[in-house]
């Protein structure tokens, strides 16, 4: 029997069972849809809006108002409006802003006398996280401030024939390198996967390789009897058969990929970008070629016992060592790196690390020997079977 008819065989024999896959595919995307849900409905907002009233009016606090800016050179997530200090309190009452600083009228003349700026810190309260945070983070301003007017004042100390325009300059330069948090020290961020994100990819990743053991156990359904009537007569006729549900298993599968991948870019809005489409594809793809590869091999390999415990060793491992359920941090260091060369693990960190930090990692060493063992152990398992 040619592989094309074969193709139909089991495309007709998919339409008839169609709401199997109806429901498989629902299941999924009502889960996915869930993660999606819950994460959005959990995602607080980050995001700090100080407003900044300059009684002042000196120039010395508009160098500082035009070093720090909107706030971005005090820390991320940060917003600085200017107001008057009506408008500012309006707007802490009804908990627009966050909190607002008052540059007290004499502020500069009171530095130059007595070496103190009197800054005034007005907050909705005293206790919440958000109103900690601007006052450690007026501590922290203010910490720099003193240093870099007192930096220009030295300056002035120092170089008492300076222009007023030389001075002016001196202190900008001083305040943009006091105020900005990057100008002295070499960033070396740490990132941190937020759970319900980690778990969506989890829930993504698994669902691929169900999705795959779903159609080709579907299609095994009616396979003994289709050979006992038909085909038991001919030579490798089970194998042949068991090739071909794995490609057709492996087409249906990539649709759910890509089906599923574009619910979580869509919604869940992660912080990958299209310029890495070609590695989250080069990703994607090598674990559907393993997750292919192995199913053929353990159908032609190994029959009856053996082939439903190794089926659900295949699961187990996917399940609990690649990272997807417990995180692969846990279990770093066990059977000597050997959970970590895992075709699946290293699948698994390259999607975590592409959805969620748009990162690209260095590929592991096993990553292309791990395809070269699969590709010997398929190629080995056909020729002995087409032997017999």
């Amino acid at each position: 029997m040619s592989t094309i008819k074969l193709f139909n065989i089991y495309h007709s024999f998919l339409i008839k069972k169609w709401y199997l896959i109806v429901y498989i595919l629902l299941l999924f995307i009502a889960v996915l849809a869930i993660m999606i849900g819950v994460n959005q409905m959990n995602q607080k907002d980050d995001n700090f809006t100080i407003g900044i009233v300059d009684k002042d009016q000196s120039k010395e606090t508009k160098l500082i108002l035009n070093a720090i800016g909107d706030g971005q050179s005090l820390g991320n997530d940060l917003s600085i409006k200017h107001y008057n200090e009506k408008r500012a309190h309006n707007l802490l009452e009804k908990k627009k802003i966050d909190g607002y600083f008052i540059f007290k009228d004499g502020m500069t003349k009171a530095f130059y006398q007595n070496g103190e700026l009197p800054i005034v810190v007005n907050t909705f309260d005293t206790q919440s996280v958000e109103s900690i945070i601007i006052l450690q983070l007026t501590d922290s301003v203010y910490s720099r401030l003193m240093l870099s007017m007192g930096g220009a004042m030295s300056y002035a100390s120092l170089y008492p024939n300076a222009t007023e325009n030389e001075l002016l300059t001196m202190m900008t330069d001083m305040l943009f390198t006091g105020l900005n948090r990057s100008g002295s020290f070499d960033e070396e961020p740490v990132k941190v996967f937020d759970t319900l994100s980690y778990y969506t990819i989890s829930i993504y990743f698994v669902s691929i390789f169900l999705f795959f053991f779903s159609i080709f156990s579907i299609l095994k359904m009616n396979q003994k009897d289709a050979l006992k009537e038909r085909l038991s007569m001919f030579h490798f006729s089970y194998e042949k058969l068991t090739i071909v549900r794995g490609i057709f298993s492996l087409g249906y599968t990539i649709l759910w990929s890509v089906v599923g991948l574009w619910i979580i870019i869509k919604f869940l809005k992660p912080e990958f970008e299209m310029y890495n489409l070609n590695a989250l594809i080069m990703s994607l793809s090598y674990y559907l070629f393993f997750l292919t590869c192995s199913f053929i091999f353990i159908d032609i390999a190994f029959r009856n016992a053996i082939n439903y415990i190794l089926k659900i060793g295949l699961t187990l491992v996917i399940l609990l060592f690649s990272g997807a359920i417990i995180p692969i941090i846990y279990l770093k260091g066990l059977s000597g790196g050997l959970i970590e060369s895992l075709p699946f693990t290293i699948v698994y960190n390259q999607l975590l690390e592409l959805l969620l930090n748009n990162y690209i990692i260095d590929l592991h060493p096993m990553f292309y020997w791990n395809i070269l063992i699969m590709i010997g152990l398929l190629i080995t398992s056909i020729y002995w079977r087409y032997r017999q």
